[in-house]
């Protein structure tokens, strides 16, 4: 009886008059998988067919089987698939930096051959972006052999005179302080006369805008740019070298560039425009980190009272700037590198203001300045701090290793002296062999373990 029902069940279920309520007209608003689907879209079983019929097997052909070959396609796929992405990783890191280098570094307009062009954009990128003095060195040389032995280029051209300084900027980093002093002497007079001639055409009534096309984070090569660039590297190689006289002057000279070319923005400064907000604080950041430099060297020859009164200044314009943060609109136009020079410029004068107290026995006067200059040099996060702040740091500690030693505490220095060279080695300072050294010294002298 039961069966018959079933059947009977079933048979209604395969009428037209089951079916005509299926429209999904009549249906309408009612879940699709509620509703009795309508004639030759629905799988309907035969009457006396087995139940086992009313839903087909499921097919299996899909599933893989993990036997060697099959994992070896796998593997195959899935290396093609993560070259490729690489790949693209790569291509997208490379058109990105060139476009980024056209953007903030564009090569001048006088350099019409491209082999030139690219082999100036490849030393920018080892310049700015992954330093490597001898990859920078090596494309400048090529592209000025291209400019001026092939192109026919002026030598007394901006363009040009601008390779000779990066050059010569690649030669001291390398350690060739003579080539690269001797280079810049040659181009010097060339920059001299380019400088006073358009300083000379601004005073005759030019606007005194400044340079064509400049804006912040755009870095595009003038005379006033190049030898202001040619004072530093210049500075540096001959204070290196020992030639202080050479070194004071070669940093007068950027200072001298430095103002003029201030007044040049005073001169056509126009209140609408921020860019000129910028340019103006870049200037006294240049600024001040020559008259720290020059601090250094009267330092260095034992004038502490000179170099007392610079570093003083220096401190100043720090907090000028500082200041002027909050009051002035500034654009930061070069979010890549992010080379802010005001960093820890006022760490460097405090440490260098402390050394000059300890060195005429004023422990008490020092402490405080090394305190300060070690709060600057902490506190910024990590991946702002640059080599300069390190080296502050390093050298704070070798100075509380001196206070110690002063007063008689000789376990306490060498903790300091040791905690500075570690400190160095830790974070890849150039002054970790200089402070190894000073540990060494001290426990020779003092013959403690």
């Amino acid at each position: 009886m039961q069966r018959s029902v079933f059947t009977l069940s079933r048979q209604l279920l395969s009428t037209r008059h089951v079916r005509w309520y299926s429209d999904d007209k009549l249906f309408k608003g009612v879940p699709k998988f509620t509703r009795v689907q309508p004639k030759g879209s629905r799988h309907v079983v035969p009457i006396g067919a087995s139940e086992s019929t009313e839903h087909p097997e499921v097919d299996t052909g899909s599933r893989i089987d993990l036997n060697a070959k099959n994992l070896g396609r796998l593997a195959l796929i899935g290396g093609a698939a993560i070259t490729c992405v690489g790949l693209i990783g790569v291509a997208t890191y490379y058109v990105t930096t060139y476009f980024y280098l056209k953007n903030h570094w564009p090569v001048p307009a006088d350099v019409e051959s491209g082999a030139a062009r690219n082999l100036l954009y490849k030393a920018t990128y080892y310049e700015q972006l992954s330093p490597n003095k001898n990859r920078a060195l090596s494309a400048l040389e090529k592209a000025l052999e291209l400019l001026v032995v092939r192109g026919g280029a002026s030598p007394d051209s901006v363009t040009v005179v601008d390779i000779k300084v990066r050059i010569a900027a690649c030669l001291f980093g390398l350690g060739q302080r003579e080539e690269a002093i001797k280079l810049l002497y040659q181009v010097l007079p060339t920059l001299e006369a380019l400088s006073s001639r358009k300083n000379k055409g601004l005073s005759n009534g030019d606007n005194g805008a400044a340079d064509p096309g400049a804006s912040p984070g755009v870095h595009i090569a003038s005379a006033e740019s190049v030898l202001l660039r040619l004072a530093m590297v210049l500075g540096q190689a001959c204070a290196a070298s020992d030639r202080v006289d050479e070194a004071k002057r070669a940093f007068t000279i950027g200072l001298q560039t430095v103002k003029q070319m201030k007044r040049n923005i005073v001169r056509g400064f126009d209140s609408e425009d921020i860019t000129k907000y910028t340019a103006y604080d870049d200037l006294n950041q240049e600024e001040a980190e020559l008259t720290a430099q020059l601090a250094k060297v009267f330092y260095d020859t034992g004038d502490s009272q000179v170099a007392s009164t610079l570093f003083q200044g220096v401190i100043s314009a720090v907090k000028q700037h500082r200041a002027q943060l909050d009051l002035a609109p500034r654009i930061v136009g070069d979010m890549r590198t992010f080379k802010d020079g005001w960093l820890c410029l006022d760490a460097l004068a405090m440490l260098y203001l402390a050394k000059i107290e300890l060195d005429s026995g004023n422990t008490s006067a020092a402490l405080p300045w090394i305190e300060t200059a070690r709060t600057i040099a902490n506190d910024m996060p990590i991946q702002k701090q640059t080599p300069r702040c390190v080296d502050c740091e390093a050298s704070l500690l070798a100075q509380l290793g001196r206070v110690a030693e002063s007063q008689g505490n000789n376990k306490r220095a060498l903790l300091r002296y040791r905690e500075a060279s570690e400190y160095a080695r830790i974070y890849f300072s150039d002054l970790h062999n200089e402070l190894q050294a000073n540990v060494k010294r001290f426990e020779s002298e003092k013959g403690t373990a």
